[in-house]
């Protein structure tokens, strides 16, 4: 008796392996293809958000049936891990050559942030998505590339690269629906902050000016903590 086999999850290294063996699947559509799903997939996004992501709205938006999209992405959870690799391939983009690696981290972290900030909805999709898709490993390779380049072993630099990425998907996520830049929310902050109870948050109380207008220092505060332990660690590994 012959065991039940199981698919392996969308976005596990099974997967990944899995389905670049895949034979091509037949396409009626010419026009139909996998990045033309990724983009108008985004598009959804940016505009209605993840609840919004589904393989019907998508084919909606592509004015097909969810018949052509399967012929790329079986289902949901395939569509979100494509997607997501897409999104962080944007980190992989050259920095200034003239940097230390320190200063090429920063920049990467950087756009990368600024990407997810102009996509909210990508951002809310990165909880837990494995990032072992091609674009994704692009990025890992840069990463060791520039920590192993500065003194670190490649175990060390790749969970160093590892704590970056987490620590700027984490700093947008914590933030999603929230522009700390914008005066209006500035001014809100303030207000609230003034008008609690001094005996209990004496502090928010005292300083609500300051803490009304953060703007990106809480990232760059975090990032450089991160930089000055990698430093850290470098002397020591």
């Amino acid at each position: 008796m012959h065991e039940p086999t199981t698919e392996p999850r969308p976005g596990t290294a099974a997967w990944w392996l899995a389905r670049e063996n895949e034979p091509e699947r037949p396409r009626r559509r010419r026009s139909l293809t996998l990045e033309g799903i990724l983009d108008a997939s985004l598009a959804l996004l940016d505009e209605r958000g993840a609840a919004a992501l589904t393989m019907r709205n998508v084919a909606e938006e592509l004015d097909c049936t969810q018949a052509s999209l399967y012929r790329h992405v079986r289902n949901r959870e395939e569509l979100v891990t494509l997607l997501v690799d897409r999104a962080i391939s944007v980190a992989s983009a050259a920095p200034p050559e003239d940097a230390d690696w320190a200063g090429k981290a920063a920049w990467s972290a950087r756009r990368f942030r600024e990407h997810l900030r102009r996509h909210p909805g990508v951002a809310s999709l990165l909880r837990g998505t494995e990032r072992l898709g091609p674009n994704s490993l692009a990025g890992m390779n840069y990463a060791l590339g520039l920590f192993i380049g500065a003194g670190l072993s490649p175990r060390v630099a790749a969970a160093a690269a590892s704590s970056l990425a987490t620590f700027v998907i984490g700093s947008v996520n914590f933030n999603l629906g929230v522009d700390t830049r914008d005066p209006e929310e500035s001014r809100h902050r303030r207000q609230l902050f003034r008008s609690r109870d001094a005996s209990v948050v004496p502090l928010l109380v005292e300083h609500a000016d300051t803490l009304a207008d953060l703007g990106d220092d809480e990232f760059e505060v975090g990032l450089t903590a991160l930089l000055t332990g990698f430093r850290a660690l470098i002397e020591n590994d």
